[in-house]
């Protein structure tokens, strides 16, 4: 037999070896829509900004837990007020064309009605909203947060 023949025959074998193994590796991986890790990730946990939410505010930190459970269930029951809803069908009602100008107001109108609606149902609330306010960036949406320099 040809040396080449027999070193030829045991590429063959390590390739099909490795082929296999690799169908092996792929068969156990976790599908496009898993969770990486060793164990799947739990509500509220993730990587990002937002720990796995898809969004909604940050606790400040100058609020504490039961401050902030209180103004989320707040946020909830202002769903069902008159002023969000009729705010929420306005701005469905805008459609695709209508100006980003428009969507703004339309997504302002909806923010001071929940806001209205919950500090109606508990005025106590109002420093979350204030914390809040003082905790989002300044400045316009391109600025990375910065003030606006002042005019001459």
């Amino acid at each position: 037999m040809h040396p080449h023949t027999t070193n030829m025959k045991i590429r063959y074998a390590f390739l099909l070896a490795l082929i296999s193994s690799v169908s092996l590796f792929a068969e156990d991986a976790p599908k496009g829509d898993a969770p990486k890790g060793d164990a799947p990730a739990k509500k509220g946990e993730g990587k990002g900004e937002f720990g796995g939410k898809k969004h909604g505010p940050m606790r400040p930190e100058s609020i504490d837990e039961a401050t902030w459970k209180k103004f989320l269930d707040a946020q909830k029951a202002a769903s069902d007020d008159e002023a969000v809803k009729a705010a929420e069908a306005k701005a469905k009602a805008l459609g695709k064309d209508a100006s980003p100008e428009d969507r703004m107001a339309a997504r302002k109108a909806i923010m001071d009605a929940r806001k209205a609606a919950v500090l109606k149902a508990d005025a106590s609330l109002e420093p979350v909203f204030k914390a809040l306010e003082e905790a989002r960036p300044k400045g316009k949406k391109g600025d990375k947060g910065g003030k606006k320099p002042e005019a001459k």
